[in-house]
């Protein structure tokens, strides 16, 4: 058996295809698809309503507050079922023919060191340089990606959560994977395994649509703000990560122009104004 949860958040466009594809690629070995709708503010919640009558296996669940860090927290240590894995994936993918069966099987057929297996991109500009990383560094994207029961198991008596309000949640996820949780600066061998050709695809953005380029940006300026933010959770250890990343945003936006210095200029821009963002939400 294998479990999903899809995290969505304001998704209302869509979150119709990416349910529809997953019940698309899997088998009866699903026990269910967990969709956690993180705080979200559109009509996203009337979609999956509508949708589920047509879904025996779809459950939805509701959070208020919007984040995916919260939400991936809420699922590892309180929803996720005893199944030996659990797929994590994101509500604007689509996924390959038999991918969760295929993928499952190999990852129930691996050695117990290996605990993850990475969805391989199957679309995108950039398609080749994201699957070297996956082949040559063992890394994987939320885009899809399964992790083992046992190590589920791992991270809940380690009470490993991820801190509400990090960007870059890949970055730190490979390597809780990669070093089994101790976070070193190399990889522990035989993590993370892949199927060449099982994977999952999105719509690529266009220049031509508002929303695309909205999209775009703000990936641009998460990603950035991300890495700024992994050096401050990088000096720490992981025992000592702070419950949200309230405090430390404040110490980035207090230093802002050093934080920000080697990026160029419309990166500097996106950046003080996600910081921003976040500073009066908190």
């Amino acid at each position: 058996m294998y479990s999903i949860v899809m995290f969505a958040y304001n998704e209302e466009k869509n979150i119709t295809k990416s349910v529809s594809s997953v019940f698309e690629s899997v088998d009866g070995a699903l026990e269910k698809l967990f969709v956690i709708a993180n705080g979200c503010t559109d009509g996203t919640i009337d979609v999956l309503k509508a949708l589920q009558p047509n879904f025996n296996k779809l459950e939805i669940v509701e959070l208020k507050v919007g984040d995916k860090c919260n939400a991936w927290n809420e699922y590892v240590h309180n929803i996720a079922p005893n199944c030996p894995v659990h797929f994590f994936i994101d509500a604007d993918v689509q996924f390959s023919k038999n991918c969760f069966p295929q993928m499952a099987e190999h990852l129930n057929n691996t050695s117990c060191e290996t605990v993850a297996i990475a969805g391989m991109p199957l679309s995108g500009r950039n398609i080749e340089f994201y699957r070297s990383l996956v082949k040559e560094r063992s890394c994987f994207f939320g885009n899809l990606y399964g992790l083992k029961y046992s190590f589920l198991e791992t991270m809940r008596r380690a009470n490993f959560k991820l801190p509400q309000g990090l960007n870059w949640i890949d970055s730190f996820l490979t390597k809780a994977v990669n070093t089994n949780l101790n976070f070193f600066n190399y990889n522990l061998p035989n993590r993370v395994t892949h199927l060449d050709k099982v994977g999952y695809c999105f719509d690529s953005l266009s220049l031509f649509k508002k929303d695309d380029i909205k999209l775009y940006f703000n990936r641009i300026a998460r990603y950035e703000l991300g890495k700024i933010q992994e050096k401050h959770l990088d000096s720490l250890d992981v025992k000592d990560w702070p419950d949200s990343m309230n405090n430390i945003n404040d110490k980035i936006y207090n230093n802002l122009t050093q934080e920000i210095t080697h990026l160029s200029f419309f990166k500097k821009y996106l950046v003080t104004k996600r910081i921003e963002r976040l500073i009066d939400k908190a």
